[in-house]
């Protein structure tokens, strides 16, 4: 009798823990994870699941062919769970003449993911600096402003290195500031109208267009 209810009962567990493992491999997905952690992942269910159906073989010739195909479906279930951007390698794998064994579908899936890292990281290198650390817009007027940000003063316009707050010996015309700001510059324009511009507009022209020449 013990045996008897040892037997259904281990039965009903085997069942139950086998089902429970091909729920999740079958649900399984790369998403954010690395093509090593994915299927890694993979592995550890597929080995709890070979642990789980621990069949008696009679004939080699059967098991070794259930092995076979037992394998090639669980290929498919890898290619399957990968992100796009492996549709192309993707699809030379399953177009080939033979389904290849799991380590070398793998080993081709984790190149074409070094070379992606690779070509991803070399465009950036490619890159010119003022497009990596300071990216600029074009505000009103059709005036490009940088969005440099100084973490020191909070200001924009500038980076930490150039803040006047901190390095007062970068600051052109600091001397300007006691003129006062009823100081007015007449500057001709091309109509031969005259504009005024205060003392402060001045320097504040003259302190960006040397922003300009330092960050050149």
């Amino acid at each position: 009798m013990w045996v008897i209810l040892e037997q259904m009962y281990g039965q009903k567990k085997t069942a139950i823990r086998t089902y429970h493992v091909m729920k999740t491999v079958y649900g399984l997905r790369q998403e954010n994870s690395s093509v090593a952690d994915y299927y890694g992942a993979l592995k550890a269910k597929w080995d709890e699941f070979d642990y789980h159906s621990d069949i008696p073989w009679y004939c080699p010739q059967d098991q070794a062919l259930y092995v076979a195909k037992e394998w090639e479906k669980r290929v498919f279930l890898f290619l399957a769970g990968l992100n796009d951007e492996f549709e192309g390698v993707r699809s030379q794998i399953l177009n080939s003449e033979e389904v290849p064994s799991m380590e070398d579908v793998y080993s081709c899936i984790e190149a074409e993911e070094q070379r992606r890292l690779v070509t991803t990281e070399g465009k950036r290198d490619l890159m010119p600096c003022h497009e990596r650390s300071a990216p600029v817009s074009r505000g009103p007027g059709g005036n490009i402003r940088s969005l440099r940000r100084c973490t020191h003063c909070k200001k924009t316009g500038h980076t930490v290195d150039y803040c006047w707050d901190l390095h007062p010996e970068k600051k052109g015309n600091k001397g300007m500031s006691s003129i006062g700001k009823t100081l007015v510059s007449e500057v001709p324009k091309s109509s031969g109208e005259k504009v005024s511009i205060s003392a402060d507009q001045l320097c504040e022209l003259r302190a960006y267009l040397g922003r300009i020449d330092v960050n050149q």
